[in-house]
């Protein structure tokens, strides 16, 4: 389970990290290569939104620069599991520092695309409701159910 704090059933120093996005707290996750100083992996975390992050030990290019793969993804809030389909290589943990700084709160997530509509959208509005009119839709309830 992705949620921040840890899994909270299988959390450990090898589990995967989760920092979520707020309205209230948008967060920047940056990594940085602790022998160069280089910051070598920056995310905005839109609000909304959530990034994972897992490190797999011996699995990088390099042994000796760049010996852990780093696997990630940003998900919806709502999200709880999913594959990580991104991933970089990376130094090792020793050498590696993550960084979590807060952005200035008033930010806003997007809106849902397949919200649901809202009546105070002109567009949404009943011709009736226009100044240029239009005919009045009614409804003929017959035993409480509409036609």
């Amino acid at each position: 389970m992705y949620v921040p704090g840890g899994n909270p059933f299988f959390n450990g120093p090898d589990s995967a990290a989760t920092w979520q996005s707020t309205e209230e707290s948008p967060k920047t996750v940056t990594i940085i290569d602790t022998r160069s100083g280089e910051r070598i992996f920056v995310m905005e975390i839109p609000v909304g939104k959530k990034l994972v992050i897992d490190f797999i030990k011996d699995s990088g290019d390099n042994n000796v620069l760049t010996p852990d793969l780093m696997m990630w993804e940003v998900f919806p809030s709502g999200v709880g599991y999913g594959p990580l389909s991104n991933s970089m290589t990376v130094p090792n943990g020793w050498s590696r520092r993550i960084d979590i700084t807060l952005r200035d709160s008033g930010e806003y997530s997007n809106p849902i695309s397949d919200r649901p509509l809202r009546v105070d959208e002109v567009n949404d509005q009943p011709d009736w409701w226009t100044s240029e009119g239009g005919e009045f839709d009614t409804s003929d309830p017959v035993n409480g159910y509409d036609h």
